[in-house]
């Protein structure tokens, strides 16, 4: 008898080699797919039913079991009650995807308001303008910065809404765990997206943030120390909902760029990675065998390290085409320490510019690179957006079902 999907990736992240590397399509919104690809997948699969529109914010599809059985797929996501933008999802409604995607089910609570300029604007019941998507846009960008004009701790108290997860969302997420647990043999990646960093650049504004650091940076420690508290309860909570059933909890702080840091290291060690690890430690008193994942793009292969001391033994991803992110080498160093989840296949550039060809000859280089010893679970670098065709899609997976074998990347056997 064959692996379950769950313990194909609990293998995998014990740095154990598998019968194939364990597959992740929309475990979490760095892995997802776009509700527009996501539909035209469906039709060209032929498998019936509206797409679910989970996640407004980024237009992110959750998707069928049947669709990820059929790819391969061994670990789903357990989405927040209200993934983002203060939007909650335990009732939908069918609506539209933009730019005539077709129809969808969206939550339905969902009520953006047109804005002069043709935008869609969602607000809270302050009537804050939270994000903004432009005419003919996709994606949400997210306008309020709570935080900007804080001069003191009493600033702070006054204006931020510390992260919290209410007895609602604690049934919410019971209920949905234990029925994927017991119903399923899928792995389960909590979205609890815990995050310092980018949490502070839109609660005080990006620019305004950075300089806090230098200007106010007593000011920003009490911040962080306040965020940090409010996490571990979070956290503390959660698993008192979920523990028995997830897997994988998850944390966003992206902390790269394209060509570099956004902070320095110093900055990194001296706010984030104490507090990080505060979190990390109060996850791991609570359920010492979970595993946490830091998902954070760009080039910062100098933390790299600092996050493994932090208490995450997960990478999302490695994002290859940014400076000092060479796969061979944060393998080589990295690879026994922490498992690299992502960065089978560039999104920015090989999936969207690239042909059939090209995906598939880079996911086989990356298999070979990844998959020797365990510690990798296969996903594209980032999301996969609204244009990319079914047959790219598939031509992503079904690679990575035939050349994800240890008899192939270790023996280089055809299959």
């Amino acid at each position: 008898m064959g692996l379950t999907s769950r313990e194909r990736v609990l293998m995998a992240l014990a740095h154990e080699e598998t019968d194939r590397v364990p597959i992740d399509l929309g475990s979490s919104r760095s892995t997802g797919i776009n509700a527009i690809a996501y539909k035209a997948l469906k039709k060209y699969l032929g498998v019936p039913g509206e797409t679910v529109l989970f996640d407004v914010k980024q237009l992110l599809a959750q998707p069928d079991h049947e669709i990820l059985r059929r790819i391969g797929c061994d670990v789903v996501i357990l989405p927040r009650l209200v993934p983002s933008i203060g939007i909650p999802i335990d009732e939908y409604k069918l609506g539209e995807l933009p730019r005539g995607g077709g129809s969808c089910l969206l939550a339905k609570s969902f009520e953006p308001v047109q804005l002069e300029d043709g935008s869609l604007g969602v607000y809270d019941s302050q009537g804050h303008l939270l994000a903004k998507r432009p005419k003919d846009g996709l994606y949400f960008d997210e306008m309020y910065h709570p935080l900007e004009n804080a001069e003191s701790e009493a600033d702070i108290d006054r204006n931020l809404s510390l992260p919290e997860i209410t007895d609602e969302e604690m049934e919410f997420q019971r209920i949905k765990a234990k029925d994927i647990y017991e119903n399923t043999d899928f792995a389960i990646s909590g979205a609890t997206s815990f995050s310092l960093f980018e949490k502070g650049t839109k609660d005080w504004g990006y620019e305004n943030y950075l300089i806090q650091f230098y200007e106010e940076p007593e000011l920003v420690e009490y911040y962080l120390d306040k965020m940090t508290d409010a996490y571990i309860t979070m956290m503390e909570r959660y698993l008192d909902a979920v523990g028995d059933y997830v897997q994988v909890v998850q944390n966003n702080d992206d902390f790269g760029s394209q060509t570099g840091l956004l902070v320095s290291p110093e900055i990194y060690r001296k706010f984030f990675k104490p507090r990080h690890a505060r979190i990390n430690e109060a996850i791991r008193r609570k359920k010492k065998d979970m595993h946490i994942s830091l998902h954070c793009c760009g080039s910062v292969y100098p933390l790299i390290g600092d996050f493994i001391e932090a208490g995450f033994d997960i990478l999302n991803p490695i994002q290859k085409e940014c400076a000092n992110m060479d796969p061979v080498r944060i393998k080589r160093e990295y690879g026994r320490k922490m498992t690299i989840w992502g960065g089978a296949l560039s999104t920015q550039t090989t999936m969207t510019h690239g042909s059939i060809d090209d995906i598939v000859n880079e996911v086989k280089e990356m298999i070979k690179i990844y998959a020797p010893g365990g510690g990798f679970v296969f996903s594209q670098i980032h999301n996969i957006q609204a244009d990319i065709s079914p047959e790219k899609i598939m031509a992503l997976f079904d690679t990575a079902l035939k050349y994800g074998v240890p008899s192939w990347y270790r023996d280089g056997k055809e299959p």
